[in-house]
């Protein structure tokens, strides 16, 4: 994308209320995030969830919108707060800061996916969904995920580069960079701005994140929007429209309890967050036909308005788990209780709980072991209407046995 406008960024949008916004709520989601995660993890690791092999996609949801949280967005946070653009400063960062973004992101919507899918089978086909969703299966399931991400992530990689561009000096601006100048470190002073003479103006040559070609960057960018936002974002539609609809069929589910009406709710909101981004890219991505500064502080505002709901997506799993799952809120304030009350009866939860499944596991095998013991021992049905007993007494027709 090429443009005529030569202010950066942080320069288009310094003083708006937008960006005042990004700085001071982008730390809230980011923390309360990380939080929100670690704790989700340790509730499906630590507690009887475990046991549910829809587990496992939690687990790994929740370590990759902390990734999203941790790289892409806490480096976009920093060069707005800093006023200056990280990327530019190192080749490295310069490369892979999409990168980050794109593995994420695309391996979070297809889990998401995997998620809903998962969901669809444990409600029309309960039969086969224990079969089909093994905990090996989706180990091995996420693994392939993340591989295909990254594989298909790789393109940025090829198509950024770092280019020295030439722009006349802004006054505004002049002790702001001579402040950048003094506070850089000493491994990128080759990429900073230097200042030469040209026909009695001075000019700034700097170092800036650009692309080789730009419509090869505008087409693997529109191609990942379609395969990490607007794919899934049908695919999810689809099956939990599906969910909901057998839901309702049925009409005797716990909302407080059931998990398939929680984990609905979060591919509803995974829907309702990811929405906005993929309409900004796609909109201002098609419609790139200037490069006027006006145009660019509009294109520029809406899409830090859409990266931060997008990015609430990351946050709000845990409280979209603690609000409509009783289980959840039950596992976790054991959890709590453990870790922060050392009292014996606190103490003794998860073996309580871990006896309670054992003796549950040993009452169904013992009955299990009594109908086969009894299928083996098959009656004896004589000519005269009679039903042998085990134990060997006839029973007459018209008593209940007989009849039955």
């Amino acid at each position: 994308m090429t443009t005529s406008c030569t202010l950066k960024e942080f320069e288009l949008l310094d003083g708006t209320s937008t960006q005042k916004l990004f700085i001071h709520l982008t730390p809230i989601i980011i923390s309360v995030g990380l939080l929100g995660n670690i704790l989700t993890i340790c509730v499906f690791i630590m507690t009887d969830l475990k046991r549910q092999s829809v587990s496992i996609l939690t687990i790994a949801l929740a370590i990759v919108d902390s990734l999203v949280l941790l790289i892409p967005v806490s480096l976009l946070w920093l060069e707005t707060l800093l006023k200056r653009e990280l990327t530019d400063a190192s080749p490295f960062w310069c490369r892979t800061h999409g990168f980050f973004d794109l593995a994420f992101t695309c391996c979070s919507s297809w889990l998401m996916v995997c998620i809903a899918f998962e969901r669809f089978c444990a409600v029309w086909l309960p039969h086969h969904n224990k079969i089909l969703f093994t905990h090996r299966k989706i180990f091995f399931l996420v693994l392939g995920i993340l591989f295909i991400s990254t594989i298909l992530s790789t393109w940025f990689i090829f198509v950024v580069k770092i280019v020295i561009k030439t722009r006349a000096p802004n006054l505004t601006y002049t002790s702001t960079i001579k402040n950048s100048l003094k506070n850089t470190s000493e491994n990128f002073l080759s990429w900073q701005p230097l200042q030469t003479s040209s026909d009695n103006h001075t000019l700034i040559h700097y170092s800036k994140c650009g692309v080789y070609d730009d419509s090869l960057y505008d087409t693997m960018g529109m191609v990942s929007v379609v395969i990490n936002y607007f794919l899934p974002f049908i695919f999810v539609l689809l099956l939990n429209s599906t969910v909901i609809y057998r839901l309702c069929q049925r009409g005797i589910v716990e909302l407080t309890s059931s998990i398939t009406v929680t984990l609905t709710l979060v591919c509803l909101v995974h829907l309702l967050c990811t929405l906005p981004f993929q309409c900004w890219w796609i909109y201002y991505e098609a419609l790139d036909q200037t490069g006027d500064c006006l145009w660019l502080k509009n294109k520029l505002t809406w899409r830090t308005i859409t990266f931060t709901i997008r990015n609430i997506n990351y946050m709000a799993n845990f409280f979209l788990y603690s609000c409509s799952s009783k289980l959840f809120r039950d596992e976790l304030k054991g959890l709590v209780f453990l870790c922060l009350l050392p009292h014996e009866k606190y103490q003794s939860y998860h073996y309580r709980r871990q006896s309670l499944y054992d003796n549950m596991q040993q009452q169904n095998v013992s009955i299990m072991r009594l109908i086969m013991r009894r299928l083996s021992r098959t009656p004896e049905y004589t000519n005269g209407g009679v039903i042998v007993n085990p134990v060997g007494a006839a029973v007459a027709d018209e008593s209940p046995v007989a009849n039955l």
